[in-house]
């Protein structure tokens, strides 16, 4: 069954009605998102898809955390697609890892010496990103942050404007899986929490939200990092289930960390006892959403990101969008 929470308005109603996600089973509706960082003018799916093949062969560059992360893989299609049909140059990159920023950080800086109108990044570091970006907008190159937000304040110390936002609000997503997880547990029980790379800001949002959405009805007892990595959450899972062997549940900011959680509470002989939720919705836990050991996973729509991402640059190279707005997806509560 999947919930689907929209997040922002009509606009999002006709988006998904567009895309054909149209909603099963049930609709709620949450209360309207809390941007992570100040911004402008929202600006809608009508708006993007409303943006004429390009009058100029523009260049951009989509550089995003990893292609070893399956989440990223209909983000770059997407993009890839958007890009063919709006007639513009698109390159990608990506480091081997999530946490690679370094390399990232080289990424921004050579796709800038090549030359491109563009750059759409999803940083792997939310703060060392910025000097790079700084950089490339000081040579007149468009910047547009996809999915993990640039951060607010490092950006401001260092003059960074970017030209505009594609993404959701993960705060908000993070309290979604909150209000789940206090829903599959009856209000009460210990859960544990295993956090992306701390300093990223979707990473703080995602736990923040969840944290917000189990206030006064779970504990959370224990927090770790696992980095997004799958066989650091299978470590660090088991630490903990040694340290609380009374947890009856764990969110993990992303599905690659659930997948390494299942893998130490099935060892641990405790398959059924724990209640686990995701983020992201990769292909890689349908099994396990199917099977119920994962209970339930965040949608975020990739797609869309690469896709109003693409339509976004464009817009705002050709002067047709204005700069500095936001374009936020729909969250998704997937279950069983």
């Amino acid at each position: 069954m999947t919930y689907r929470y929209v997040l922002s308005g009509l606009a999002a109603l006709a988006l998904l009605a567009s895309t054909g996600c149209a909603p099963t089973e049930e609709k709620k509706s949450a209360e309207p998102a809390k941007p992570a960082a100040p911004v402008a003018a929202a600006v809608t799916g009508a708006d993007l898809d409303a943006v004429a093949k390009a009058d100029k062969p523009f260049k951009l560059a989509l550089i995003v955390k990893t292609r070893n992360n399956p989440f990223f893989d209909p983000m770059i299609k997407a993009a890839e697609q958007a890009a063919k049909e709006l007639g513009v140059e698109l390159e990608v990159q990506a480091p081997p890892q999530e946490g690679d920023k370094e390399i990232q950080f080289s990424m921004v800086q050579n796709v800038v010496a090549k030359g491109v109108d563009a750059i759409l990044i999803a940083p792997a570091d939310s703060k060392g990103i910025v000097p790079a970006l700084k950089q490339a907008a000081d040579k007149g190159v468009l910047v547009i942050n996809i999915d993990n937000r640039i951060d607010a304040a490092s950006a401001t110390a260092a003059g960074l404007t970017s030209g505009g936002y594609v993404g959701a609000d993960n705060e908000a997503g993070g309290r979604l899986a909150g209000e789940k997880m206090a829903s599959l547990l009856g209000g009460k029980g210990d859960v544990a929490v295993l956090e992306g790379i701390r300093g990223a800001d979707n990473a703080e949002a995602r736990k923040r939200g969840f944290e917000a959405g189990v206030k006064d009805k779970l504990t959370v007892a224990s927090r770790e990092s696992a980095e997004w990595d799958t066989q650091k959450a299978y470590a660090k899972f088991q630490s903990m289930l040694a340290a609380k062997p009374n947890l009856a549940g764990v969110f993990c900011a992303n599905d690659k960390m659930a997948i390494g959680a299942m893998k130490a509470i099935q060892e641990a002989g405790k398959q059924g006892k724990i209640a686990v939720i995701g983020y992201d919705n990769i292909p890689d836990v349908k099994a396990a959403l199917m099977a119920g050991d994962l209970k339930a996973t965040i949608e975020q729509h990739p797609d869309l990101m690469g896709r109003y991402g693409v339509r976004m640059a464009v817009g705002m190279l050709s002067g047709k969008v204005a700069k500095s707005g936001e374009f936020l997806v729909p969250l998704e509560v997937v279950t069983k």
